[in-house]
C-alpha cells in the first residue's frame, strides 16, 4: 500500500533534461564556432581548438574547486534522486463532509475510518486479519485493503463480503461510493506447509466489475 510520487519524479527529469540541453547547445557552439567574436555571449564559449589540459592550466586557480563542489552537487543529487524512488505511503488527508450548499458541516480523520472498517472486515465469518488505508476525499475515496481468511472458510463468501463491507460502509458513512476498492486477498495456511496463497480483488468506481488475480 505504497505509492510513488510521479510529480517529483517529472520536476527531476524535466531538471536533468534542461541541463543536457543546455550541456549540448554548448559544445555545440563551441565545435561550429556559432558564437561569433565580440558578442555578448562570446565569453561563454572557449576557442574551437582548445584543449582540455589548456584550458585547465589557463584556468587551475578556480577550476579544480569548482570541479570539485559540481561533483559534489551531483553525487548529492543522485543520491537524492535514488532516494526519491523509495516507495512512500501517500499521505494522509482530512475528510469534508460537505452541506448541500458546499459548506464543510465535519470533518474526519481517515485514521478513524480506517479503524472502523478494520473492525468491520474482521467481523466477517472467515476473516482472520484485515488492514485497510484510504485515501483522496470523500468525492473521490481510494480503499486499499489486506486481509487474511482462513484456509477452512468458505474464501470466495469471505473475500466478496469483505470487498461489500469496503464499499458500502464508506458510502453509508459519507454519502458517496468509494472511486475504487483494492484488496489483497491472503489464505492462511498452516505454518508447517510454508505457503501463502495470495489473491488480489479490485474494483475500480461504482458498479465496476469485480476482477480476482492470483499473485
Amino acid at each position: 500500500m505504497r505509492s510513488l510520487s510521479g510529480t517529483r519524479n517529472r520536476i527531476a527529469l524535466t531538471v536533468a533534461g534542461l541541463l543536457t540541453l543546455i550541456a549540448a547547445a554548448w559544445l555545440l557552439a563551441v565545435a561550429f564556432g556559432l558564437v561569433p567574436p565580440g558578442s555578448p555571449l562570446a565569453g561563454l564559449v572557449v576557442p574551437a581548438d582548445s584543449t582540455v589540459s589548456a584550458l585547465v592550466q589557463e584556468h587551475r586557480g578556480w577550476a579544480l574547486p569548482v570541479a570539485t563542489v559540481a561533483s559534489v552537487l551531483a553525487v548529492l543529487a543522485g543520491l537524492g534522486l535514488l532516494l526519491a524512488q523509495i516507495p512512500t505511503a501517500p499521505a494522509h488527508t482530512t475528510l469534508r463532509l460537505p452541506g448541500d450548499d458546499g459548506t464543510v458541516l465535519a470533518t474526519l480523520e481517515p485514521q478513524v475510518l480506517e479503524r472502523a472498517l478494520v473492525e468491520r472486515v474482521e467481523g466477517v465469518p472467515g476473516v482472520e486479519e484485515a488492514s485497510v488505508r484510504v485515501s483522496g476525499s470523500t468525492t473521490s475515496l481510494r480503499i486499499l485493503a489486506e486481509v487474511t481468511v482462513a484456509e477452512d472458510a468458505q474464501v470466495e463468501w469471505a473475500v466478496e463480503e469483505a470487498r461489500r463491507v469496503l464499499a458500502a460502509d464508506p458510502e453509508t458513512a459519507l454519502g458517496t461510493a468509494p472511486r475504487s476498492v483494492d484488496l489483497l486477498v491472503r489464505l492462511h495456511t498452516p505454518r508447517s506447509s510454508g505457503r501463502s496463497d495470495r489473491v488480489a480483488v479490485r474494483q475500480e468506481n461504482r458498479g465496476g466489475d469485480l476482477v480476482s488475480e492470483a499473485v
